[in-house]
């Protein structure tokens, strides 16, 4: 491939070595005045140089090709026309897909991954986060895999828990939601563990936040501390709606809402746009897997009997 480009311009193709095509020609004409045969050994070798030849002038016309619409591409991008840069980095996807992928070589796969990075960039993956769905829908994506495993190995252990803090076992919705039950669970911002609790509140909460020992890892531990914290705010608020919007927004920012409009109700404060778009989302999604684990317990209750 290094030999189809100047060392000066990326874009600039060199001739074929003149060398190569006296050897072809050679061979060619070696070829016609001896045997004309395809069975020839010299003309098969010939006609593999010569395929060979071709090969690479197509792979590196498809490299300067697909080059100069990665460049169009930024062009239409700087010039905010997002859709157009987009489609044409749609071309050039095209272009740089080659059926025999021994010919690619690597700078062309290389141009290939820049292509999908910018596409990536220009038109990004809708999130699958339950919170962007429909509640009815939550619940069901929420238990698929991983988080129904878990799940079903949790639940023996977490339902007590809850139930002996006086606390309703369709919480566990909320680990649902917030984690996939998953004890590990990290975000961005630092909340950790199945119920996801910022360090502040965790500590408020009697859980180590240590890094050697974090008992936000530890689903007993983690547990009943959300039990609690579910608990007094259920009784700051007396609504759960509220409540959970608070355990999602933080409950100084719920109570300022309510001491500056007066307003303690989760749709009106929704209706009214005074909650952050996740929390308008978050509230009803945790309420339908809540209202999915009461069925589920009550058959699975049903069925012990």
């Amino acid at each position: 491939m290094n030999a189809l480009f100047s060392k000066t311009g990326f874009g600039m193709i060199k001739p074929v070595s003149v060398v190569v095509f006296i050897l072809l020609g050679a061979i060619t004409s070696n070829a016609q005045s001896t045997d004309a045969s395809t069975d020839d050994p010299v003309l098969r070798a010939m006609r593999s140089i010569e395929a060979s030849v071709n090969s690479r002038h197509q792979v590196a016309e498809k490299v300067v090709a697909t080059f100069q619409l990665i460049k169009d591409s930024a062009r239409a991008k700087q010039a905010g026309e997002i859709n157009r840069a987009a489609e044409i980095l749609k071309e050039a996807r095209k272009l740089a897909s080659m059926e025999n992928q021994s010919e690619r070589g690597g700078l062309l796969d290389e141009l290939n991954h820049r292509v999908e990075k910018e596409l990536n960039a220009l038109l990004p993956q809708p999130s699958k986060s339950p919170l962007l769905m429909k509640p009815e829908k939550a619940f069901s994506y929420a238990l698929k895999s991983t988080a129904k495993m878990r799940f079903d190995q949790y639940y023996k252990t977490l339902a007590p828990i809850l139930e002996e803090e006086r606390m309703p076992v369709g919480l566990l919705s909320v680990a649902l939601i917030e984690s996939g039950f998953n004890p590990l669970a990290l975000s961005p911002k630092g909340a950790r563990g199945m119920w996801q609790f910022m360090p502040a509140t965790a500590e408020r909460y009697g859980l180590s936040v240590e890094p050697a020992n974090d008992h936000r890892i530890h689903i007993e531990h983690s547990t009943r501390a959300a039990a609690r914290y579910l608990r007094d705010l259920y009784r700051q608020f007396g609504d759960w709606k509220l409540a959970l919007a608070a355990y999602n927004a933080g409950e100084n920012r719920i109570q300022r809402i309510i001491n500056k409009t007066g307003i303690r109700d989760f749709e009106e404060m929704s209706r009214r746009g005074l909650l952050p778009l996740e929390t308008r989302n978050y509230v009803p999604t945790v309420l339908a897997a809540w209202s999915q684990l009461q069925v589920r317990n009550s058959l699975g209750s049903s069925a012990g009997r």
